[in-house]
């Protein structure tokens, strides 16, 4: 299991002056932690949910073909 920071999170949200994640958004890591990808907010980015769930389903996709 991957593990993920809380303070990495927050400290991402600092950096686009939020305190928390805008409604209908989420953080995604752009490389994966599963496929590598650091919890550093320098690997972090918001995307809408469905923005989210496509990119999570293509690397799931892509992940099994490799």
């Amino acid at each position: 299991m991957v593990k993920r920071s809380y303070k990495n999170k927050k400290e991402f949200l600092k950096l686009h002056n939020l305190t928390h994640t805008p409604k209908g958004y989420e953080i995604d890591h752009i490389i994966p932690l599963s496929q590598g990808g650091t919890d550093c907010p320098d690997n972090m980015q918001l995307l809408t949910i469905e923005q989210h769930r496509r990119k999570t389903s293509k690397e799931r996709k892509s992940t099994k073909t490799n």
